[in-house]
C-alpha cells in the first residue's frame, strides 16, 4: 500500500471527523460532536497537531498530539490523544511509521517524553506499544462534566 503521512489541512476535516466517528465506535462509543468540531476549519489555531494517513486520495488514519506541561517532571511533553487506523490500513507497518513521525516530531521541538493511553482491552495496541519499549503506569481516567 502507498500511503503518506502528512500534516492535516483545513480540506481533511470532513475525513478526519469520519475517522473519529469509526475510533470512537471501535473503542465502543460514540463521537460526541458540540459545535466546538467547526474549530477543525481552522487547525493552525487549535493547541495541538493532526497528521493523517492519506492513501490513493483517501485519509485512512489519523493521529493528534497535544503539547502539555508536567508539574511532577517540570519539563514539556507530548501527549498522543488519538492514534487510528482503519481497518484496512492495519497490521501494514503504518503504524509504527506514525509512531517515528510523532519521535522525530518530539525531537524537533527539542521534548524527550511522550505520553498516552489506550483502552486496556486493546490489545493489539497495547503490544504494538510495548514492542516499541514503552512502559505502562497503570491509572484511572476520570471524566467530569461540569
Amino acid at each position: 500500500m502507498e500511503y503518506c503521512i502528512r500534516v492535516a489541512e483545513v480540506k481533511d476535516q470532513k475525513s478526519i471527523l469520519f475517522l473519529m466517528k469509526e475510533h470512537a465506535l471501535f473503542e465502543g462509543h460514540e463521537l460526541e460532536l458540540s459545535i466546538q468540531h467547526q474549530q477543525l476549519n481552522s487547525l493552525e489555531t487549535l493547541p495541538l497537531t493532526i497528521f493523517v494517513v492519506e492513501s490513493n486520495n483517501k485519509l485512512v488514519g489519523y493521529m493528534s498530539v497535544i503539547k502539555q506541561f508536567s508539574t511532577w517532571n517540570m519539563d514539556w511533553y507530548l501527549y498522543l490523544d488519538c492514534l487510528y487506523l482503519n481497518e484496512e490500513t492495519r497490521g501494514q507497518g503504518i503504524g509504527l511509521k506514525l509512531m517515528q513521525k510523532l519521535k522525530l516530531f518530539s525531537q524537533e521541538y527539542k521534548i524527550s517524553m511522550i505520553q498516552w493511553q489506550t483502552p486496556k482491552d486493546n490489545l493489539s495496541a497495547i503490544n504494538f506499544y510495548q514492542k516499541l519499549g514503552a512502559i505502562n503506569k497503570g491509572k484511572q481516567r476520570f471524566f467530569w462534566s461540569v
